[in-house]
C-alpha cells in the first residue's frame, strides 16, 4: 500500500471519528439542556408539586423560585410546546407548585 493511499485511509478514519465525537456530544448536550427542563415539567404535571431535587431543603427558597421562574420563562418562548393550551396547562401547573410550596 502506498503512503498516499494510507494517509487518506488515516485522514478518512479520522474525519469519521471526529463526526461520531460530535454527534454524541450534540446528543449529549441536547438531553442536557432540553430534555431536563422536559422531565421537569412532565414530574411537576404528573405530581402537582415542585420536583424533589428542587424541595429536598438543600437549597433556599430564594434560589428555588428563581427556577421555576426560569421554568417558566421556557414554557413561554419554546417552540418545543405542542400549542397555546399546552403552554397554559404547563404555566398554569408550574403557578400551582410554586404556590403550594409557600403553604
Amino acid at each position: 500500500m502506498s503512503p498516499l493511499i494510507g494517509a487518506i485511509l488515516l485522514y478518512i478514519a479520522a474525519m469519521i471519528a471526529f463526526m461520531f465525537g460530535t454527534v454524541l456530544f450534540v446528543r449529549f448536550a441536547v438531553n442536557r439542556v432540553i430534555g431536563q427542563k422536559h422531565r421537569l415539567l412532565e414530574e411537576i404535571m404528573d405530581t402537582g408539586r415542585l420536583p424533589k431535587i428542587w424541595s429536598d431543603g438543600s437549597k433556599r427558597p430564594a434560589e428555588t423560585e428563581k427556577q421555576v421562574k426560569k421554568l417558566a420563562e421556557y414554557v413561554r418562548k419554546t417552540r418545543l410546546v405542542d400549542s397555546d393550551e399546552t403552554r397554559t396547562l404547563l404555566l398554569t401547573c408550574l403557578e400551582n407548585a410554586r404556590t403550594a410550596r409557600k403553604e
